[in-house]
């Protein structure tokens, strides 16, 4: 990574858009491919202003089971995170967010001015966050040097990106009541308006999930938070369909993320909402090539994980992401240029989650890509060890 880039806040995206994607053999991918287009019909087209976000909210609404006014639909989870943290993440505000993490969620938090603290997650633990650890971060960060005294907020992604693991409805409820009980001492004001602090859980990874076994934090507590996508299980990114639905306790806040979307964007495009409504109604044919991917290339991938000697990993039950530690290596991002020039393989450093030493390795890709590039990749740590 050049080292121009060490002033960037998310050097990671500027990486994903220009050097990700160098090779033959690309593993670094944490979403799916894009489908075939065919379920946006012909012609796909909407009249201009014919639908708006209210009609995929009410579509989102009836999908999981909320009333369509605790949803918000936005152009990608992306938006919603933005929207979230200009809302809640004043400063004043203190934020339990995880790591290793995307680089939003430290980022976006201490951009704002929020007094930020870490909630680590540790492969010892299989990547499960851990609540007390969670309510002592936020009771210290009011002895921080900026003095957080407002709401303390819990900032997560479930399934956890880098790791992939999912993190069980318990603990979730747990989370969501550190968050709760962590207060600003003073009663419910325009910061917030519980009182306490809130669980912000980015669910873009839980498509992956069956049905049966997803967890939502929403339906788990009054002042959560959950945001959505259809970009990773589906593969369609390239659409900017997001979602934000609110915890029963959190029902007022819809009109300020709505003052804070029109500072923002001020309206989703016709052409997005369409195209979401026709993906809506289309999601048993879009998970098909997931689960190609599931009984053909996975099986590869999960074999690598477990028995090369060169990764010490914690297998995910679900999705197509894992972050194993690559032995012997503390500069991966050192290492991913060698692999991309020497080997043909794209994956991703541990650096730009905050874990050096690690590497984000997908296997949403065709079989015969997993079956070529895998051994490439051992081949490749390998001879950057020995060199």
């Amino acid at each position: 990574m050049p080292t121009s880039d060490n002033d960037l806040r998310f050097p990671y995206m500027k990486w994903a858009k220009t050097e990700s994607f160098l090779s033959p053999y690309c593993l670094a991918q944490s979403g799916m491919p894009a489908p075939d287009q065919a379920f946006l019909g012909d012609p796909w087209l909407p009249e201009l202003g014919h639908v708006g976000p209210e009609d995929l909210e009410a579509r989102l609404g009836e999908l999981f089971a909320v009333d369509p006014a605790r949803v918000l639909m936005f152009p990608g989870a992306s938006s919603a995170m933005l929207v979230a943290a200009l809302r809640w993440f004043r400063p004043g505000s203190r934020v339990c967010s995880e790591t290793p993490s995307y680089e939003p969620f430290r980022a976006l938090p201490a951009y704002l001015g929020a007094t930020t603290v870490d909630l680590e997650r540790r492969a010892e633990n299989r990547w499960q966050p851990d609540p007390a650890q969670a309510a002592q971060a936020l009771a210290e960060a009011r002895q921080l040097e900026r003095r957080g005294s407002g709401p303390g907020h819990v900032f997560l992604s479930n399934l956890s990106n880098p790791t992939g693991v999912l993190t069980p409805p318990e603990t979730i409820a747990l989370l969501a009541a550190v968050a709760a009980e962590a207060d600003d001492g003073v009663g419910s004001d325009d910061n917030n308006c519980t009182g306490g602090g809130l669980l912000i859980s980015n669910e873009i990874y839980m498509e992956y999930v069956p049905p049966a076994r997803r967890v939502h934090a929403h339906a788990l507590a009054p002042n959560a938070v959950s945001i959505g996508s259809l970009t990773k299980a589906y593969g369609l990114g390239a659409l900017r369909v997001g979602w934000m639905i609110l915890g029963e306790g959190l029902a007022a806040e819809r009109r300020h993320l709505e003052d804070m979307a029109n500072l923002a964007y001020v309206n989703a495009a016709p052409v997005t909402i369409e195209a979401g409504l026709r993906a809506l109604d289309a999601l048993p044919t879009l998970t098909q090539p997931l689960r190609r991917v599931e009984v053909e290339a996975r099986p590869h991938w999960e074999r690598w994980l477990r028995e090369s000697p060169l990764v010490e990993t914690v297998l995910p039950e679900f999705g197509i992401i894992a972050f194993p530690r690559i032995c012997g290596v503390d500069d991966t991002r050192a290492l991913v240029r060698f692999l991309q020039a020497e080997f043909g393989v794209d994956v991703t450093p541990g650096e730009f989650f905050g874990a050096p030493g690690h590497l984000r390795i997908g296997c949403g890709v065709p079989e015969a890509t997993l079956v070529e590039g895998l051994p490439r990749l051992g081949a490749g740590i390998e001879a950057y060890l020995s060199r």
